[in-house]
């Protein structure tokens, strides 16, 4: 019977690999303790990639929009856009919504966070006031403009209910 034997170098490179490969995401979960009644339905799972665009796009690698509750009815959202390379403009636009029960309603949007000559932009929020009892997500729009061509898209976190 013939063992294969592992390097420890081998093992760490398809550890670091594996990890790589994960999509990265941050989702907001509420307090294990804290029992929290709805004051709506549930609303519907929403399918999305969550870093991926148009694989046509040229210039608009990935972006995504976060969020975390902070306690006290209060949030944070942030969200980054990533371009292929150093372009004009690149920006991320984030937009708290909250679901009624029966659709997403934007409640506070953010300014345009706009960066000239870059391939990231970032903003981030804090402190957003949230009423207790409702579930909250984050769209975030991605834009990028380089010369004459323009790519954008949005994102959605996933959404939680606010204890």
């Amino acid at each position: 019977m013939k063992v294969r034997s592992f390097s420890l170098r081998g093992l760490i490179l398809f550890m670091a690999m594996v990890v790589l490969l994960l999509p990265v995401h941050v989702f907001a979960q509420e307090p294990s303790n804290v029992h929290v009644l709805a004051k709506t339905s549930a609303p519907p799972s929403l399918f999305t990639p969550f870093t991926v665009f148009d694989p046509a796009f040229s210039y608009l690698e990935k972006g995504q929009g976060y969020i975390s509750y902070s306690g006290n009815q209060k949030v944070s959202i942030w969200g980054e856009t990533y371009g292929t390379v150093r372009v004009d403009k690149i920006s991320v636009q984030l937009t708290l919504q909250r679901w009624t029960g029966s659709a997403w309603i934007d409640v506070y949007l953010g300014t345009n966070q706009q960066e000239s000559n870059a391939a990231y932009a970032y903003q981030s929020l804090s402190n957003i006031s949230v009423l207790s009892g409702y579930y909250y997500q984050t769209k975030s729009y991605h834009g990028i403009l380089q010369g004459s061509t323009t790519e954008s898209g949005y994102r959605y976190s996933a959404s939680f209910l606010v204890p």
